[in-house]
């Protein structure tokens, strides 16, 4: 196909359309970018398959009347089993070391590290290490992926994690493992903070919605892919070995995906976005005439020049300097905080499907499926906001429900657990959403330190959300948990509702731009567009009636007022 005619260009996606809507780069691109969302899953759920507990344990030499109490504690979602005994049994003093005997080939890091008696809690540590380490990469990583691009900080971030992998399949003891799981975390956030943002770049707005819900998809096999090996493979060494050789396979699909059009016009490498054009044109059988090329130059240029404010450094202070970028980061902060909040809060508050693990995992991920599908349907008619806010206000009202049913017969605890694993869809439907919707809210030059910073907020939630069955335990209302978890989601849907919309607009490339946008102050409901209607006037003057004159206006032709119809 050619481009008959050039055109002028005013907006970046105007040139994705012209290269592809989509095309078969398009759509490659979108599936080796997204794939990046099953390593994700992999790591944030394969550590409760490295935690399952032990059948027995005893010392060595023993007899086996010598058996430690074993408590199972069989959960998803991060919430690691582990094995918990009495450390004042004298039986946990071993001379000789312990014994462990799982059902079949299963072995996880308590038998392999001894994590019994009072060393049972560092495999609940290893987890919340783990995360702690992407709550420290978040910052570092926004602000790599917007000064050096997206592409190089995902190409070196991938790397690392790779290296890292491969490194824990040969750990036996728990400084190393811990280590090395703190690492991950911090390579996982970086590779987060930069492949998001590059797919959103590379599509064209009116697909940004539906793709972005599609890519959760991935994530979903992640969660089904590691159910399944850790089934298959039982072996926690094993299972390691397996996402140290996917994670080293994956690399060269990488190499693939080039910059972002946006950042390069961004940072004046003028070559390097005529050069990237020409590829991907190529790629989808387009061929692009001198006439077309020398447009996308003319308005790379302009795109570069258009501000001198792109020249200076950026920082997390810039989410917050300017009026509607701050109000926009704010509601965007309890937003994130809620999603996973609500998400991993209503998981540990209810129970499980079902007893097996294994099965338990595969059922929850297969289920989630449901919200992904109708987020992708609604997202091209819809836009984000309204579905957004609808999610969270779905919900938090599903939460509230949960908390008030009493719990204390067999049918109450069946219908509370309808009404949370019905909340939870609601918040899978909010990951589906939310992740494109701030990539779309924020401008270019601190689209990844905005990303990063409510990535980070997504963390502090996820890291609350285990406290909830604490507290509701220790509480005379046994429902708190839940109630918490839904005031958090509807204030989340009123802040969603209070965020501009973005359906088919452009993506904003400086604060400027995103300052010029209009903001129905703090009631977006009543954001209505701005129209001018003519009134004509002259003034006349009042006839007296034995009164103090007073100016009248009279409305007359040839003059204009504007206002909001």
């Amino acid at each position: 196909m050619t481009v008959e005619q050039p055109v002028e260009f005013k907006q970046l996606d105007e040139i994705l359309q012209l290269l592809g809507d989509p095309g078969r780069f398009q759509i490659i691109q979108f599936i080796v970018i997204s794939f990046t969302y099953i390593p994700l899953a992999v790591n944030d759920f394969v550590v409760i398959f490295y935690g399952l507990p032990p059948t027995s344990v005893r010392c060595h030499g023993d007899p086996l009347e010598s058996l430690l109490e074993v408590v199972r504690r069989n959960t998803t979602a991060g919430n690691v089993s582990s094995a918990v005994v009495n450390s004042s049994d004298p039986a946990c003093h071993c001379p000789h070391g312990f014994e462990y005997s799982y059902p079949g080939r299963q072995w996880s890091i308590i038998g392999d590290m001894d994590l019994i008696c009072d060393r049972s809690s560092l495999v609940s540590l290893a987890s919340v290490l783990y995360f702690l380490g992407q709550v420290v990469a978040t910052p570092l990583a926004g602000w790599a992926a917007d000064k050096y691009g997206r592409r190089p900080t995902l190409l070196i971030s991938y790397g690392v994690y790779a290296v890292l992998e491969t490194a824990l399949v040969f750990s036996r003891d728990y400084i190393s493992f811990v280590l090395l799981r703190f690492l991950v975390g911090v390579a996982r956030q970086a590779m987060n903070s930069a492949f998001f943002v590059l797919m959103m770049e590379w599509i064209p707005p009116s697909r940004r919605g539906t793709w972005g819900a599609i890519a959760e998809v991935q994530y979903t096999t992640g969660v089904l892919l590691i159910t399944l090996i850790a089934f298959l493979v039982q072996n926690w060494t094993h299972i390691q070995a397996f996402i140290a050789a996917l994670s080293v396979v994956a690399i060269p699909l990488y190499w693939f995906a080039p910059e972002s059009l946006t950042w390069l016009c961004l940072k004046h490498r003028l070559d390097e976005v005529i050069s990237t054009c020409q590829f991907v044109a190529r790629f989808n059988g387009i061929s692009l005439p001198a006439e077309t090329l020398s447009q996308i130059r003319t308005f790379s240029q302009k795109h570069s020049a258009h501000s001198q404010e792109d020249q200076r450094m950026y920082t997390f202070a810039d989410c917050f300097r300017s009026p509607n970028v701050r109000k926009t980061t704010l509601l965007c902060l309890t937003c994130w905080f809620a999603c996973y909040f609500g998400y991993l809060g209503v998981s540990y508050l209810s129970s499980e499907i079902a007893t097996d693990v294994y099965l338990n995992l595969a059922i929850n991920g297969l289920l989630e499926l449901i919200p992904i599908a109708l987020a992708a349907t609604v997202a091209s008619r819809l836009g984000n906001r309204l579905p957004l806010a609808t999610y969270f206000l779905t919900g938090g009202i599903f939460a509230v429900i949960a908390g008030v049913i009493p719990g204390s017969s067999h049918a109450e605890v069946i219908a509370q657990n309808i009404v949370a694993f019905l909340s939870r869809l609601a918040f899978v439907g909010t990951c589906c959403v939310i992740f494109v919707y701030t990539t779309e809210l924020f401008p270019t030059v601190i689209r990844n330190n905005a990303f990063s910073l409510c990535c980070t907020n997504l963390r502090i939630g996820s890291m609350i959300a285990p406290l909830l069955p604490l507290m509701a335990a220790n509480t005379s209302f046994k429902g708190s948990g839940f109630i918490f978890v839904g005031i958090a989601a509807i204030i989340a849907a009123l802040a969603a509702w209070l965020l501009r919309e973005t359906k088919g607009q452009p993506l904003a490339r400086t604060i400027d731009e995103v300052e010029k946008l209009a903001y129905g102050g703090m009631i977006g409901f009543l954001q209505l567009p701005l129209q001018t209607v003519k009134f004509n006037f002259r003034v006349r003057p009042p006839h007296h009636s034995g009164l103090r004159a007073k100016s009248v206006v009279a409305l007359e032709p040839d003059s204009t007022i504007a206002t909001r119809v």
